[in-house]
């Protein structure tokens, strides 16, 4: 691990995950209060893996400096991992999460995505062939749990929500 100043990082095109400014502020007051618990992953370039809402949070605060664990990833590899760590603490974005699935499918075949990112033939469906906004009858598919869809009166025809509990 190596400490590195924020402005030395980047974040990746792929990013599935969105900070919301409320969770900003509060992981900016955990770190002034306690610091850094975890260290932002990255790949040898500076392109961050996991850990953008620190990185938002370090720039925040002026930090001049902040810990990283450098991975010597290729970008694949990187976009797997970080799907991986995002989804396993129910943090990513599926419009975002579909467009790097999109990139993935250039380089892995689609048994090789949904076996490393452990979906299910309906998630992969419903994120890789563009519908995902048009999709209906999202009760009729079978979902990891890492997610929750469920219809939706907004723009969109569904949502995504955190489970209200892991057994959900």
């Amino acid at each position: 691990m190596k400490t590195v100043k924020p402005e030395n990082l980047k974040t990746p095109e792929w990013r599935t995950t969105y900070v919301l400014r409320s969770d900003l502020i509060g992981l900016m007051e955990s770190i002034r209060t306690f610091g850094f618990q975890y260290p932002v992953i990255a790949m040898e370039d500076g392109t961050i893996v996991d850990g953008y809402a620190r990185w938002c949070a370090a720039h925040s605060l002026s930090l001049p400096e902040m810990p990283v664990i450098f991975k010597d990833l290729n970008k694949i590899e990187a976009m797997i991992l970080h799907i991986q760590l995002n989804r396993s603490r129910g943090q990513v974005i599926p419009y975002y999460l579909s467009r790097t699935i999109a990139t993935l499918k250039k380089g892995m075949s689609e048994r090789d995505i949904m076996n490393s990112l452990n979906m299910t033939a309906d998630e992969f469906d419903i994120l890789s062939d563009g519908s995902l906004i048009k999709k209906r009858k999202v009760e009729a598919h079978n979902y990891n749990r890492a997610w929750v869809p469920i219809e939706s009166n907004a723009t969109e025809d569904f949502q995504i929500e955190r489970p209200p509990t892991p057994d959900k």
